[in-house]
């Protein structure tokens, strides 16, 4: 059985500025304070590890290396009173003999099945307390929390190295979709507003030529009292007194005629089209004036609803 020792050593670097560079490193290996580890990288030479076994003696070596550090792994002569001790023979286990590591006998556990801990800071004997290792995470933002799985983050924008969760890539997405619906809104209404304007227009000059037409309207009732009021059919306007131009903007003329007759004629123009008309016939009926307005040429849908042919 091997019962040979070894110390681990650092050896000094060759340059300040490199022992200025590793010492944050060695700091953070052995969970020392940085002023330390500098202090110790000055040193010619600083055995770190003492007396220990080949296994763990490589396993600081291992570690030491791998941050740039100049290392070495000594073995310890044997001393003439380590020469002097009795070796122990190897003793052949019985049949009846189970060894320590005995699967079927829970009550006896492995020895040294403990991680090697590197860490320089002095401990208590015994089995290191897991209360002491696990330390609750303090002063973290909400908002670097992961919101799939609730891995901590470097930050709000950073991508969750646990389930890939990429904030920005999602926000991306997210506009892009905001824009494609956006855009498909303002086809849908560009659709419709085409489809729909002709019939605005539409609808516009009707109000507007019906509206216009309540100059026609006022006229008749001008003439209708002037007929109870005088007895006397007006064959033209000069004789009820009214203008001789009667117009607006649809409207191009109001004209009274033989019989009292009103002729309205509608501008080309107000119906995008050749000029229509619009005729009053007036007539008594039980001591009262009557009119119709269903003769003309002026079309149904520009007509007053009192001036519209009904249907049978």
């Amino acid at each position: 059985m091997e019962n040979k020792k070894y110390n681990v050593t650092i050896v000094q670097a060759t340059d300040s500025d490199q022992t200025s560079e590793l010492a944050p490193a060695l700091a953070k290996l052995f969970k020392i304070t940085a002023d330390k580890a500098e202090k110790i990288l000055q040193k010619k030479s600083f055995v770190i590890k003492k007396e220990t076994d080949k296994a763990t003696a490589e396993k600081f070596h291992k570690a030491i290396s791998a941050i740039g550090v100049n290392c070495r792994i000594n073995e310890i002569a044997e001393t003439e009173e380590d020469i002097a001790l009795p070796k122990i023979e190897d003793v052949q286990a019985s049949e009846s003999g189970r060894p320590l590591t005995d699967i079927t006998r829970p009550d006896i556990t492995p020895l040294h099945n403990e991680q090697a801990d590197l860490s320089l800071v002095e401990r208590p004997a015994g089995k290191p307390d897991k209360e002491e290792k696990i330390k609750p995470i303090d002063n973290v933002a909400p908002e670097n929390y992961c919101p799939e799985c609730g891995t901590i983050r470097a930050s709000a924008d950073s991508t969750c190295i646990h389930c890939g969760y990429d904030p920005v890539e999602i926000r991306t997405t997210n506009t892009k979709s905001i824009l494609i619906k956006l855009a498909i809104v303002v086809i849908v209404l560009a659709i419709v507003g085409a489809i729909a304007f002709p019939y605005y227009q539409q609808y516009a000059k009707q109000m507007q030529v019906q509206n216009d037409l309540k100059l026609a309207f006022d006229t008749r009732n001008r003439i209708t009292d002037f007929i109870l009021q005088t007895n006397f059919w007006p064959n033209q306007n000069i004789d009820a007194g009214l203008d001789k131009l009667i117009s607006n903007r649809s409207l191009k003329s109001v004209v009274v005629g033989d019989d009292s007759v009103i002729t309205v004629i509608v501008r080309a123009e107000a119906l995008q089209g050749t000029e229509q008309t619009l005729i009053f016939t007036p007539k008594t009926l039980k001591g009262r004036v009557v009119w119709n307005c269903l003769e003309g040429t002026l079309q149904e849908e520009y007509r007053p609803e009192v001036c519209r042919k009904q249907a049978l």
